[in-house]
């Protein structure tokens, strides 16, 4: 057993033993807090060296800041045990391990240390400890100590939660060496007091060995890489070198097949969640509402990106600082389909600095850009590292490279160099691309750490939990979900008012459709046969389909960067359905109109106007099911004629039902045409009235199915785009 000294230093005399490490209470070294498993490590001491072997541990042993599966310990090693660090000294004596808190000097910042009994956190200034940060909510949770083992923490419906040892928690008993994560900054139990780590809002990304599979192929493998607080990193390599799945990896977007990532220490594949909303992603696609001008696009992002308390006066201030920023000032009052394309990059790109993220994705942002915006943007870039962010830029170009910290050429899945610009020249002797890019196909893959490499891989499976299952990130809890309709609909109803020729285009096609009517059925008769409400039965239905049919397959990719930061699906269904069974009232009321105008025996009455209305927007929603389940817009159209045509063969008015085929007739029981037509063609031959007709339950139905057929659509849409990788 040690001997008798302070807590944190354990004294062992320099004999042949074995010392064990871990949350158990017999074991040499114990360890509380995140990451300590019950057994965690055993040290070796033998007469010649002292080594140690992890023993299967959930967060890993880690010695000089390398994951080890076994290792030999020299005088002045630390050992990282889950997230407590020992100082090793080893004399002819004895061997001791001293435990220590990393801490990072800062010359203009404190950290907040308090050991009050109620200690309240926030944006607020009247809080306790005051975090100024974007992502933190106005009172975003309390902490109170009020004894040991009875400290906690509680959060109080913050935007973007409250996380201990890496999951989001609505009230927690905290223990000894637990990690408090509000927003980006981060906190520790230390001996009954919480303390605020001295990172400050600033990440060190490490990973070693990691690996991306899909299927049995090897996107990526045995990247071992280092990147410090506010670095601007390159990532160079041909296309399909695995670039953006490396970027991704990193920033905890896709699961590991094996390895290992840390952000400050702590493994992502734990914390992923806690980091999520810290990590801000830039597609080379600008996503963004060509309709809308640029303060109306920064103002319903920062709705949805900042914490739901943000008074009206913080989301204009934040708009202003990061368009002061970015240069935009001058625009504000410009739509984005009228801006350069440097300028929609521009804003594109200030939509995620809306909540200062710590760590940005920046993915080919410079494709497509002349050598000189390229050069402002490299250096708008490395203004925003300077500030303490971190960027990392995929790209396939070498101009401006210099800007950046550190280069890593990706080829064939694999790190061949990683270094800074003038060390990459070096390395590969030229400064043309090309001549870069031939030489890289044929270099060597930068190799693993030596001391990552003692014993078998780290990158195995352990615990029977494999690397590569999926992680359920949290979701920021975003404005109310009424507020989340109300924004949905008004955007969509100025960008359709603002596409005049996409409006004018929905408008003319019921006059267009009442006149071909007019053409084939004499409109002066004052007999209409059953064909003539066939044809505005399906033709209403296509108007509806038509207007919807596009609009979930087109605008995907900008609401799935909208729901990643808590724009709710269900919200956004439910506005499509919103709006466009409104767009087809007015529309089918707009045909109505028509027709009595044209037909002389046509009467738009109640009864008639009521059906044309509910057919229209039963229209509507089978045009959403199938947006909804198109990976584009093209295969959107595709589809659509195969969907309605049925309406057409399953009617009823080409066949009797009695006469068609079985599986025709129970077929037609899922098409809108059949009781739309049924009930027109009752109250027009029949003289039943349309409110006592029992077609009305099973058109209900079949609404009922298309509006659970959008939402399934949608969900599986979002799980599958989430496994997708880029």
């Amino acid at each position: 057993m040690p001997q008798p000294t302070p807590p944190s230093q354990y004294v062992f005399p320099r004999t042949r033993r074995v010392l064990t490490i871990g949350r158990d209470p017999d074991c040499d070294v114990p360890l509380k807090g995140i990451g300590a498993s019950r057994r965690h490590a055993i040290i070796r001491v033998e007469e010649n060296s002292v080594s140690i072997e992890d023993c299967r541990s959930t967060f890993g042993t880690r010695v000089n800041g390398k994951p080890v599966e076994s290792a030999d310990l020299e005088d002045g090693s630390v050992i990282t045990a889950g997230v407590a660090k020992f100082k090793v000294q080893i004399d002819k004596k004895d061997l001791t391990l001293t435990q220590f808190r990393e801490e990072e000097p800062s010359a203009d910042r404190t950290p907040h240390n308090h050991t009050s009994a109620t200690v309240t956190i926030g944006r607020d200034p009247s809080n306790a400890i005051c975090l100024p940060h974007p992502l933190v909510s106005r009172f975003h949770a309390t902490f109170r100590a009020t004894g040991a083992p009875r400290h906690s923490i509680e959060d109080h419906g913050s935007t973007n939660g409250t996380f201990v040892n890496g999951a989001a928690v609505r009230s927690r008993l905290l223990d000894d060496g637990d990690v408090v994560q509000i927003g980006p900054y981060r906190f520790f139990l230390d001996d009954g007091s919480l303390k605020q780590t001295q990172d400050f809002n600033r990440i060190r990304i490490e990973a070693f060995t990691i690996g991306v599979k899909r299927g049995k192929t090897s996107l990526i493998s045995e990247v071992s890489l280092s990147i410090e607080p506010g670095e601007f990193v390159a990532i160079l390599g041909p296309s399909g070198a695995g670039k953006s799945t490396l970027a991704h990896a990193l920033t905890g977007q896709i699961p590991l097949s094996g390895g290992d990532v840390f952000y400050n220490g702590l493994p992502m594949r734990k914390f992923c969640s806690a980091f999520n909303s810290t990590i801000g992603f830039v597609s080379q696609q600008n996503l963004l509402r060509q309709e809308l001008t640029v303060v109306e696009t920064f103002t319903e992002q920062s709705i949805l990106r900042l914490p739901r308390d943000s008074l009206p006066a913080e989301h204009r201030e934040r708009i202003r600082d990061v368009m002061d920023l970015l240069d935009l000032s001058a625009l504000g009052n410009r739509r984005i389909g009228g801006l350069s394309g440097g300028e929609a990059k521009r804003v594109h790109f200030g939509i995620e600095l809306l909540s200062s993220p710590t760590v940005i994705f920046l993915d080919e942002p410079l494709a497509g850009l002349d050598p000189g915006l390229t050069h402002k943007f490299m250096e708008l870039f490395r203004a925003i590292c300077n500030r303490g962010h971190t960027i990392l830029l995929t790209t396939h170009t070498l101009e401006q490279i210099e800007l950046c910290n550190k280069v890593l050429f990706v080829s064939h899945g694999r790190l061949v160099f990683s270094g800074t610009p003038d060390e990459m020249r070096r390395n590969f002797g030229s400064v043309v691309l090309a001549d870069v890019y031939e030489k890289a196909r044929s270099a060597q893959a930068v190799p693993p750490p030596p001391s990552s490499r003692n014993g078998s891989n780290h990158g195995e499976k352990k615990n029977g939990a494999g690397y590569a299952e999926a992680v359920r990130l949290y979701k920021p809890k975003s404005v109310s979900f009424l507020r989340q309709i109300k924004l949905l609909v008004g955007r969509y109803v100025t960008v359709l008012l603002r596409d005049v020729r996409t409006l004018g285009i929905m408008l003319l096609q019921a006059p267009l459709i009442a006149v071909l009517l007019a053409l084939v059925f004499k409109p002066e008769s004052n007999f209409l046969p059953l064909s003539f409400y066939f044809c505005i039965s399906i033709s209403v239905i296509w108007m509806g389909g038509m207007n919807s049919v596009r609009e979930i397959a087109r605008e995907w990719d900008l609401v799935e960067r909208e729901f990643r930061v808590g724009l709710s699906k269900t919200a956004y269904g439910l506005s499509k359905i919103l709006v466009f069974c409104v767009l087809g009232v007015i529309q089918a009321g707009f045909f109505g109109v028509c027709l009595r105008g044209l037909f002389a025996a046509f009467h738009l009455d109640v009864s008639n106007g009521v059906l044309l209305c509910t057919a229209c927007a039963a229209g509507s929603l089978l045009g959403l099911c199938v947006s909804a389940l198109s990976r584009n817009v093209n295969m959107a159209i595709s589809f659509l004629p195969i969907v309605f045509i049925p309406q057409i063969f399953l009617s009823g008015i080409l066949m009797p039902f009695d006469e068609m085929a079985v599986a025709g007739n129970l077929l037609s029981h899922l098409t809108v045409a059949r009781p739309v037509f049924s009930m027109f063609k009752k109250m027009s031959f029949f003289d039943q009235s349309l409110w006592a007709q029992d077609d009305w339950l099973a058109l209900f139905l079949l609404c009922a199915g298309l509006i659970i057929l959008l939402f399934a659509g949608i969900r599986f849409r979002r799980l599958v785009q989430g496994s997708r990788l880029t």
